[in-house]
């Protein structure tokens, strides 16, 4: 079986805004999604 931390190399590439939006879905309706006090929704 293959270990997931077992890896010969790993490449990193820029992406475009364009292309980091595609990535993206949903929309943030409310700012206020965490109560900061108590670290609830």
């Amino acid at each position: 079986m293959l270990e997931v931390n077992d890896f010969n190399a790993i490449r990193l590439s820029l992406a475009s805004p364009s292309q980091i939006r595609s990535w993206s879905y949903g929309e943030v309706t409310k700012p206020e999604t965490i109560n900061y006090r108590t670290l609830k929704p």
